[in-house]
């Protein structure tokens, strides 16, 4: 729950860098073609975060559009889970 209330809290630019930074970090993780036993606790945090992270990026944009200062639905624990 605390997570999601960070990421709620998000301005659109911040969210856009946290994209950008945990891409940065998945692909330095993908780098070398071998993940080790390490590396996937963080690289499964990363796979986590990012769809949510998306989601949100989304509902800021479409808000933003709108004319609105702030997201009117709150975005759910996991979006992946509405697909399908």
């Amino acid at each position: 729950m605390e997570r999601a209330n960070r990421e709620e809290a998000m301005n659109l630019d911040e969210v856009i860098a946290t994209i950008v930074r945990l891409e940065q970090e998945r692909e330095e993780i993908y780098q070398d073609s071998h993940v080790t036993a390490d590396e996937h606790p963080r690289l499964a945090e990363i796979e986590a975060a990012l769809p949510r992270l998306w989601d949100l990026r989304r509902r800021l944009e479409a808000a933003k559009s709108a004319g609105l200062d702030r997201i009117p639905v709150p975005p759910p624990p996991d979006p992946e889970n509405l697909i399908g």
